[in-house]
């Protein structure tokens, strides 16, 4: 790269945000990491420090708009810029709720905000900085439950809010990539399948705890009859991320194996 390039990753420590940053790392970026699992992320960071990366930490809430904002102030002090930004922060909460009357509006509630409002939040502050830089890349996790899907909740709390953030994900980067793509910033979401992180990992673990015929419902659900692990869908968010793709901008890239065909 001709220019020493940097990325922030809100939701870093783990699973896909954890892949993404290492990823990101490898290909020469300087990092940013947001998560509020401090001793994880500092753990990670540390890690990422001893190879070689340039990494500084944020530790803080996704829905916390002046954390985001010292995210983004944090990037650009310490690097001089900020090209790259993942959305990774969401979830659908560890309660199992299947049927509309079943969801209390309080969890409904909860699950759009961590969702929807973790990436509007995070691209209010990093929008201006890119737009002055006249270049960005912006990549947002989104599901292919955006789509809607039958059989067990499986690894899911709370479906339906879910899927219904994660469609509006999708309308959110395709309208922002036309209101930014004249400032040479790209907005693009990632629809992954079930997504197996690291041990420990929330989804990890819940999958593994599943009733046997739970878990070969839903991997019949897959051409491929399997789970996608953490580090192919980072390799999707730092494709989207990378400067090679400047003109692939409001797309829902699924990575699932061809569950959606």
């Amino acid at each position: 790269m001709s220019i020493q390039r940097s990325a922030l990753i809100i939701a870093a420590a783990q699973g896909i945000g954890l892949a993404t940053a290492k990823r990101m790392a490898a290909s020469g970026y300087s990092l940013t990491l947001m998560d509020i699992n401090g001793a994880k992320l500092e753990h990670e960071a540390e890690l990422l420090r001893e190879a070689g990366t340039r990494v500084e930490t944020v530790v803080g809430d996704a829905l916390d708009s002046d954390t985001l904002r010292g995210a983004v102030e944090r990037t650009t002090g310490a690097f001089g810029r900020l090209d790259a930004l993942a959305c990774i922060a969401g979830g659908s909460g560890g309660i199992p709720m299947h049927q509309v009357d079943e969801i209390p509006p309080e969890q409904w509630m909860k699950v759009l905000l961590l969702n929807i409002n973790s990436v509007y939040l995070a691209c209010h502050h990093a929008v201006p900085v890119m737009r002055d830089q006249k270049y960005g890349r912006i990549c947002c996790l989104s599901s292919t439950v955006a789509k809607g899907r039958l059989g067990p909740i499986g690894t899911m709390g709370a479906r339906l809010p879910y899927a219904t953030a994660k469609a509006g994900l999708i309308g959110f980067v395709k309208q922002l990539s036309k209101d930014v793509g004249i400032h040479g910033i790209t907005a693009n979401a990632v629809l992954p399948w079930l997504t197996i992180g690291e041990p420990g990992t929330t989804v990890r673990e819940t999958f593994l705890k599943l009733p046997q015929d739970y878990k070969d419902k839903t991997l019949a659900m897959s051409p491929q009859g399997r789970p996608i692990e953490a580090e192919g869908v980072a390799a999707a968010i730092a494709f989207l991320l990378s400067e090679e793709a400047g003109y692939v901008s409001g797309v829902e890239l699924p990575v699932d194996g061809g569950v959606l065909n």
